[in-house]
């Protein structure tokens, strides 16, 4: 791999000052009262470079999300954990940071149809749910597509109801979603269907 040159190298470590400016001010004063000019004044920078780094404060949000995403699913493959063990971590997790989040996980939802923003998780737990029809854990009646795109759904359905209304437990409310979702796929269950 060859070394990055003197001006790529200005340039990651400018992009790495907004980035962390920003979220250190998002964290700080939050995310609607932090201006673009503080993130530049902090990263000492002129206001105009931010855009060429990120074309909106919500950019910078959506990439955080993602590399938080990213953490859920990594750490979510740990060895010796079962399929339910796997999703119950990355699920329970991510729940917990959507409450610890709140602000900027509102923004990264709201934003989410413009960059896709939980294609990883996504794609992650539709690993988890691949690998679990493979080894027999789960059954192999639905698409794990599908199945992924079901359990999204119902996580972000009880994670706006939880924003908007400010009720609820989310984190208690995911570990329902999985009862639930695991209740209905087990592979056990389904065999005994079929056997009545």
């Amino acid at each position: 791999m060859s070394e990055l040159s003197r001006r790529e190298r200005k340039k990651q470590e400018t992009y790495d000052r907004l980035y962390h400016c920003a979220i250190e001010l998002f964290h700080k004063q939050g995310y609607v009262k932090t201006s673009v000019e503080e993130i530049t004044q902090l990263a000492d920078v002129g206001k105009g470079t931010f855009y060429n780094y990120f074309q909106t404060k919500e950019a910078v949000v959506l990439e955080y999300s993602r590399e938080k995403y990213q953490e859920l699913i990594v750490t979510g493959r740990e060895a010796g954990y079962s399929l339910t063990e796997r999703l119950d971590h990355v699920l329970k997790n991510w729940a917990e940071f959507m409450v610890e989040e709140r602000e900027m996980a509102w923004v990264a939802v709201k934003s989410r149809e413009e960059a896709e923003l939980d294609k990883g998780l996504h794609y992650g737990i539709i690993g988890i749910l691949s690998h679990g029809q493979r080894i027999g854990e789960i059954s192999k009646k639905y698409d794990p597509v599908f199945l992924a795109e079901s359990l999204e759904g119902m996580v972000l359905q009880h994670f706006l109801h939880w924003y908007v209304s400010g009720e609820g437990n989310l984190v208690r409310e995911i570990e329902d979603i999985l009862q639930l979702f695991f209740e209905g796929l087990n592979e056990r269950s389904h065999r005994v269907d079929c056997i009545r």
